[in-house]
């Protein structure tokens, strides 16, 4: 009985390392010209490191892979996939620093050792040496994700080199118009829906947004909320709340001799106001946003006007609306 308990437990362990084995990766040292020594190699170290974050590949160590390369250098496929095989990899990682003007590019391939099959090649530029830490990174998520580099980019990873070639990128402020309809649920004296339009404005963090809104929603609106937004893509939902005031304008009635209100005069329609917000925020990566929203919205007057609001918005980076932000 003990000698069969201990075979399955035996298989179960060997079914279990076939299923979450790693595949071995041997990332090569960068090759490359116009770039000092010492910058390559941090930058290789920092790819080795970014790579082995991600948790997809078992990458071979540095000592293993220059033991195999000696004094030799590899910048080429035929090279790698032999020393991909020396080092029992199933993968192997090749390229090269170079300096062409003012940029630094950072070349790189992934090839498959067994079949010499290319998966990716591709090429991502700073201009800075500094800048390097946020291309490493990208360069990292495209090989493990085996897509090309420009697919990797969300906040706070937007080089400056592309900020100058995409004049659109890399905006932290955006501000502009939002319009849409307001949907009463109680008060606004049993209106169908309304045409409402705002001045938005929102300064993003990495994961939160502050926007500031002026709008006509049947009255004046002026409200401040903090949006949590999940995902640093160029597309993400938001959940939040704001706070702020507003002045619902509702109908007054009038006998046909006093021209003073009758007994609704006596009510307050302005007042504190709290939201509830949802939605989505594209392009986040770029200097211009859409938004679009939800909002419930209460307002604490003697009318108890309570609403939901649907808009959509379009705004430009870098520009202010009355003075926020």
């Amino acid at each position: 009985m003990k000698k069969v308990l201990f075979a399955i437990a035996f298989l179960s362990l060997s079914i279990s390392s076939l299923l979450y084995a790693q595949e071995r990766l041997a990332v090569l040292p960068l090759a490359g010209s116009g770039v000092d020594v010492s910058t390559q190699e941090t930058t290789y170290l920092l790819l080795v490191s970014e790579i082995s974050k991600l948790k997809k590949y078992d990458v071979i160590s540095k000592t293993e892979i220059e033991a195999l390369m000696g004094d030799r250098g590899c910048s080429e496929s035929a090279c790698a996939i032999e020393i991909g095989k020396q080092a029992n990899a199933s993968k192997v990682v090749f390229g090269s620093l170079n300096k062409l003007g003012e940029k630094i590019i950072l070349q790189y391939t992934l090839a498959e050792v067994s079949t010499g099959e290319t998966l990716i090649a591709d090429d991502l530029s700073a201009l800075r040496v500094e800048d390097l830490d946020q291309v490493v990174k990208r360069v990292a998520a495209s090989i493990v994700q085996q897509i090309p580099a420009a697919k990797t980019v969300e906040v706070g990873l937007v080089t400056e080199q592309e900020s100058q070639e995409v004049k659109t990128r890399k905006a932290n402020s955006s501000s502009g118009i939002a319009w849409g309809y307001l949907y009463p649920k109680k008060g606004y004296d049993d209106r169908e829906p309304v045409f409402v339009w705002d001045f938005r404005s929102v300064y993003e963090l990495r994961h939160v947004a502050v926007d500031a809104v002026m709008g006509f929603r049947q009255g004046f609106a002026l409200n401040v909320g903090v949006l949590y937004v999940p995902s640093l893509k160029d597309f993400s939902p938001f959940v939040g709340a704001g706070v702020g005031f507003h002045g619902v304008s509702h109908e007054q009635y009038y006998d046909g001799y006093d021209y003073s209100p009758n007994y609704e005069h006596k009510k307050r329609e302005d007042g504190f106001e709290f939201l509830i917000k949802g939605g989505l925020l594209a392009f986040r990566t770029y200097d211009f946003r859409v938004v679009a929203t939800v909002e419930y919205s209460m307002t604490f007057n003697d009318y108890n006007d309570r609403a939901i609001v649907l808009t959509l918005g379009v705004m430009r980076g870098g520009k202010k609306v009355f003075g926020i932000f």
